[in-house]
């Protein structure tokens, strides 16, 4: 899957994303998205891990979305962010 980044209305690039279901990590309107890409580099193959952060609400009868949010949605924010880094990068043996 490819995803278009727009920054205004200038082009940026494309960025590849996995064809795995992602993680997603939720707490009120907030939601952190865990994308697992598979990567080759000089020591061999490697996932790099790419985190999407997004706020998910309804206006009317269509959902939106936003990457916007008040000072109370990031501090809820930071704590999903820690949650997910934390179980996204701690192996379990």
């Amino acid at each position: 899957m490819k995803k278009v980044i727009l920054v205004g209305l200038m082009f940026v690039g494309f960025v590849s994303f996995s064809q795995n279901k992602p993680t997603t990590y939720k707490l009120g309107k907030s939601v952190v998205t865990v994308w697992e890409n598979q990567k080759t580099g000089t020591y061999g193959d490697y996932t790099e891990k790419v985190y999407e952060i997004n706020k998910i609400y309804k206006k009317g009868n269509a959902w939106k979305e936003t990457n916007k949010f008040t000072k109370d949605e990031l501090l809820q924010l930071r704590a999903v962010i820690d949650k997910a880094i934390l179980e996204e990068e701690v192996e379990v043996e």
